[in-house]
């Protein structure tokens, strides 16, 4: 018998501080029309973290995933313990843009969006993670791939009605 030598990405509980307020918020925000967490909700707990000003960054970077993607990415409910690649990809991209190295989240992006997409997100992910770093929330360089982000690297269509928020 074959034993992977694949080890799987980090889980929520397992992260940092900052990954966790990113993704819960970004999982947030994504899921407009939820009933919990609403709107208000997101910006008074980054405000907590005295990262409020990052929530219209947040916003535009979701919007710009909704008018542009030509991927789907997988985003789960704020209360899933379990992490998506593309959440783990996300976390990547912003990591990258904190420690100034555009290509790499440019790259990212580019897993989901067409060039321009990826090039219209980069301002609002640089003015995320600068807000998250000047507030002291560092996220961490994880250099984790999986074999689900080859196979969603090679997509190229978004399926309606597809299973994509959990």
């Amino acid at each position: 018998m074959h034993q992977s030598t694949h080890t799987r990405p980090l889980d929520l509980p397992a992260l940092s501080a900052a990954e966790r307020l990113f993704i819960w918020g970004f999982r947030a925000k994504a899921r407009r029309g939820g009933a919990v967490p609403t709107a208000a909700d997101v910006k008074e707990v980054y405000d907590h973290f005295r990262v409020g000003d990052a929530v219209p960054s947040l916003e535009s970077i979701i919007e710009i995933f909704a008018c542009t993607a030509h991927t789907a990415i997988e985003v789960h409910c704020p209360t899933c313990p379990r992490m998506s690649d593309s959440e783990h990809g996300l976390l990547r991209a912003i990591a990258a843009a904190q420690q100034e190295r555009i290509e790499v989240a440019r790259e990212q992006f580019e897993c989901w969006l067409p060039p321009v997409g990826a090039d219209w997100a980069l301002a609002p992910v640089q003015g995320l993670a600068t807000i998250f770093r000047m507030a002291g929330l560092i996220l961490p360089d994880r250099q984790v791939r999986s074999f689900d982000q080859d196979r969603m690297m090679a997509m190229k269509s978004w399926l309606v009605g597809s299973p994509t928020l959990h």
